[in-house]
Parts: C-alpha cells; sequence; structure tokens
C-alpha cells in the first residue's frame, strides 16, 4: 500500500486510538488520493523547529520529498521512516516514501484536531498528486516577502490551496465528529489565539460553509490578478525554486497571469 500511518506513543491504547482516527479520516477520502508513497506520521511530542520556521500555531504540514530538504530540521525517527536500512551487511538507506505528512503531538491529543488538522494536508497532497501546476503556484504565494503580505493584509485564507484545504478539513471533521463538536473546537481556538493572525484564521474556518465547492484554477486566477503589482517578486521566489533544481517549478510560466 503506498500509504503509511505511523503513530509514534509508548501507550499501546493511545497509539490504537490515534491509528483508528487516522484510518477513518483517510477512509472518508476514499479512491480520491493520489496513488504515491505517503508516510503519515503523528508523533507523541512537538517538534520545536517546525514550530521555528512555520510559526507558534503550526500544527502539521504536507511535503513533497526532495533532494533538497534539510533533513537536520526533521526528527531522526521521521527521518529513519522514510530512508530505512536497504542492506544491513552495508547500512545502505534506501528512501521508501516520497511525500511525507507530519503532526505534532499536541495536535492529536484531542479528535478533531487531529481530524481537522490530517484532512487538511491530505488536501494538500491531493492538490499536488492531480494538479501540480497549481500546487506549485499556490507555493509560491506565502513566500512572497513580509512587507508585501502586510500591504495586501494577507492571511492562510487568502491562499486558494489553504482555502480549499481548510474547507475540506471542516467537511471532513464534521461529519466524522458533529457539527457541535467542529464548532466548539474552532470557538476554543479562536478564544485561545496564539496570534491575532491564527484568530482570523480560525474565524475564516467558523464561517465557512463546509458544502461549497471551491474552484482552486478561478481562486488562484483571482489572486494573481490581485498581486499584479508584485509580479517581479514572485518572478524571483520562482527563479530561487529553479535554481534550487526543484523540477515542480522548472516549466512553471507565471505570464498567462499577467500578459
Amino acid at each position: 500500500m503506498p500509504l503509511k500511518i505511523e503513530v509514534k506513543s509508548y501507550d499501546p491504547v493511545e497509539k490504537a486510538s490515534r491509528q483508528a482516527t487516522a484510518q477513518r479520516v483517510i477512509d472518508e477520502f476514499g479512491n480520491g488520493l493520489p496513488d504515491l508513497r505517503l508516510l503519515a506520521f503523528f508523533d507523541d511530542n512537538d517538534w520545536s523547529l517546525f514550530r521555528d520556521e512555520f510559526g507558534k500555531s503550526h500544527r502539521g504540514h504536507y511535503a513533497p520529498i526532495k533532494a533538497s530538504m534539510n533533513w537536520h530540521d526533521w526528527p531522526n525517527y521521521v527521518w529513519e521512516c522514510i530512508f530505512v536500512v536497504h542492506d544491513p551487511s552495508s547500512f545502505v538507506r534506501k528512501r521508501v516514501f516520497d511525500h511525507v505528512i507530519y503532526l505534532h503531538g499536541s495536535t492529536c491529543a484531542e479528535e478533531v484536531s487531529m481530524i481537522m488538522t490530517l484532512s487538511h494536508e491530505l488536501q494538500h497532497f491531493i492538490q499536488y498528486g492531480f494538479n501540480r501546476k497549481l500546487w506549485a503556484e499556490n507555493f509560491l504565494l506565502p513566500r512572497l516577502p513580509k512587507e508585501v503580505i502586510n500591504i495586501m493584509g494577507l492571511n492562510w485564507p487568502d491562499i486558494p490551496n489553504e482555502r480549499e484545504a481548510r474547507i475540506v478539513a471542516k467537511r471532513t471533521a464534521i461529519k466524522l465528529c458533529g457539527a457541535d463538536a467542529v464548532k466548539q473546537y474552532i470557538d476554543r481556538r479562536i478564544s485561545e489565539r496564539v496570534t491575532p493572525e491564527d484568530a482570523e484564521d480560525w474565524q475564516f474556518s467558523q464561517q465557512v460553509d463546509p458544502l461549497i465547492l471551491y474552484d482552486l484554477a478561478a481562486g488562484t486566477r483571482q489572486i494573481y490578478q490581485r498581486l499584479k503589482a508584485y509580479r517581479r517578486h514572485l518572478e524571483d521566489i520562482l527563479n530561487e525554486m529553479r535554481e534550487d533544481g526543484d523540477v515542480d517549478f522548472k516549466c512553471l510560466d507565471l505570464s498567462e497571469y499577467f500578459d
């Protein structure tokens, strides 16, 4: 099976519970997941280096595994699941996954939290697997200079692929946990805001209709039009990705949004 659930826990009851919750979410997506080798890793601790990189409100993330990845920032126990010893006599390691989803231990401590975060990251996996061009175009957006993001007043739900992932996360959680449980969870996240932007993010999730069918392509066109004045910044980010040798950006052409 190309998808593997790996739950890190010394408590067998907790391990079994989180394994079952993860499987429920995956079953909910059914045959809608790409046939790609994915490791879904559920920690029993919070990895501080991810919070340093992605912010205090970080709950988990998805990443395609690439040669340029800095594995020093990842827990060694995740790395060892991805690169396994292929030849015991030489200790040569072989990569057995091409994609990874990571969830912090605190994210997994509550069912609604775990379901929403896993659903969110699985949607990013779907975006990459079935429309890599749109995934790559959206990947550039949050990497704009901070001053541009502040001038435009951008928050995570303004990024089209993030908006879609939040809608899917809410929809899945309501189906598996019920609307009341999801509302209570989001209300608490708003009141326990890590930052004002985090509260705004959760307010979007509270207000959005989970039944809407979001048009990712149209949303991407719209935000690129909003950012037309910052084309140079986007092109610079794209060129940096190309210089790093990232094949997902090699043939990307943003001129269709600006010319």
